[in-house]
């Protein structure tokens, strides 16, 4: 059953948000019900009563499954709609498409949202009244659209799906059979194959157990990192190299196995060991190419250069500033957490800076020149362990964290406090984040199925006096 979600733009000040009275023997509401019934904690009634309050703009909609996985991608147009936005993000499902249906899918799906300058509160004659409603005893603004664009059927939970940065199209998603499948949804049908047969464009093969850690190298396109609870991260080519040996393919006739239509499996072209239980996240840096970190068991951040490994520096040596540089001492294995390190963010500007997330319910920034001291701790706001960590890719002194706590705090460094906002839309863990590449625009999801889009007044507000 699909849900319509809901966009909330304030514009006013004074807004009362009144209960409405709903017939006790309505079926055609079932979803307003089904919502109430998920979202029964306290913390949640008193968010959704002050949301108008708090939000320029707030969409959601109740999944048939929760989504452990979001990202936005690089698609915007209006569609000769001058009033609204469309975008494209993708998610997944984790333990079936719907509570009937035990299959899993990769979905990317298109987003209509208002454009925030065009005041909807303003125009009952262009069919506001029409377009207002009842969800979950609360009257809301107008209401927004989003739509499966191309889904796709996935062998396996959707543990963690990226898109390549330097074409979208193309998606690795680890799934909870250790495999990695590679997607590239421009050659998918818009609706699901009735045969339900998950067929990627290749299979990636190296791990001994699942993961949730991806990484697309920023710089050179068809390099992926992997991580996984086999303690082990895995690097991938994906693209047609010059030294075409360093990848290893190996075509098959096309079958059907396991409910997998694939000729085309991949193996890695190096692995390397963290020496740790298992791998959370792995994260290239976006301005050295030849550097990428990891979060792993024991509270360890691992720092990893390339250029120190004999059988994957040609992959990278082309993008080198200088070619004259051979330096290994980007080789660090720190223990930065008492608990697991479950994340981590490369600053997308400050070459040293670096966040770290754990389940000590702590937040660390660290400069990566003097590792054995933290810069800032943040520990006094997550009551649980942290999820996910991301930097703005608009303002440089503001990140983002979601914790197993249903919190997603923003925070500002320039802030004495630290936390600028509190996003408390969810009622379950939070296990990723998204911003928009270029609005203060939060896209989270969370265990209890909720999938929401959030732009808050406070975070806004600080980015505009930056």
């Amino acid at each position: 059953m699909e849900i319509e979600p809901i966009i909330i733009p304030i514009e006013e000040t004074k807004i009362e948000v009144q209960p409405k009275q709903q017939p006790q023997d309505v079926d055609d509401d079932v979803e307003s019900d089904d919502y109430d019934q998920i979202f029964q904690s306290a913390e949640f009634g008193r968010w959704r009563k002050n949301s108008p309050y708090l939000y320029n703009m707030l969409f959601y909609e109740l999944l048939e499954c929760p989504s452990p996985t979001v990202q936005w991608l690089d698609y915007h147009t209006v569609k000769g709609d001058p009033k609204c936005d469309y975008y494209r993000l993708l998610i997944g499902t984790q333990g079936g498409r719907t509570p009937t249906d035990s299959r899993n899918e990769l979905t990317v799906v298109e987003v209509r949202l208002p454009m925030l300058e065009y005041d909807f509160s303003k125009q009952p004659d262009q069919g506001f009244d029409e377009l207002t409603g009842e969800h979950g005893g609360y009257e809301m603004g107008v209401r927004g659209s989003m739509h499966p664009y191309v889904p796709m059927y996935h062998a396996g939970d959707v543990n963690k799906a990226r898109a390549m940065p330097q074409n979208t199209f193309k998606i690795a998603s680890f799934s909870s059979t250790n495999d990695i499948f590679l997607f590239d949804y421009s050659k998918h049908p818009s609706k699901l194959n009735p045969d339900g047969i998950c067929r990627p464009q290749a299979i990636l093969r190296g791990h001994t157990d699942e993961g949730f850690a991806l990484s697309w190298h920023p710089m050179q396109q068809g390099l992926l990192l992997s991580g996984a609870q086999d303690g082990k991260m895995c690097l991938w080519n994906l693209e047609k190299m010059p030294n075409s040996s360093a990848a290893t393919a190996i075509t098959t006739t096309t079958t059907v196995t396991n409910g997998i239509e694939c000729n085309t499996i991949i193996d890695p072209v190096e692995v390397f060991n963290s020496e740790r239980k298992l791998v959370d996240a792995v994260h290239w840096h976006p301005s050295h190419p030849s550097v990428f970190g990891a979060a792993a068991g024991s509270g360890t951040l691992l720092i990893t250069d390339l250029r120190a490994s004999s059988g994957t520096a040609a992959l990278v040596e082309s993008l080198f500033p200088s070619t004259s540089s051979s330096s290994k001492c980007l080789q660090f294995r720190v223990k930065v957490h008492t608990a697991d390190c479950n994340c981590l963010a490369f600053h997308p500007v400050n070459e040293y800076a670096i966040l770290t997330g754990s389940d000590d319910a702590s937040i660390a920034l660290w400069d990566m020149r003097n590792l054995s001291k933290e810069i800032r701790r943040y520990e006094q706001a997550h009551r649980d362990g942290v999820l996910q960590v991301a930097w703005s890719p608009i303002s440089p002194s503001i990140f983002a964290s979601s914790s197993a706590d249903q919190h997603v705090f923003v925070w500002d460094l320039n802030s004495n406090d630290g936390v600028i906002f509190d996003h408390k839309g969810h009622d379950s863990r939070i296990p990723d984040i998204s911003w928009h590449p270029t609005r203060p625009i939060i896209a989270s999801v969370a265990e209890d199925s909720s999938f929401q889009i959030w732009e808050a007044n406070a975070v806004e507000n600080v980015i505009n006096s930056i």
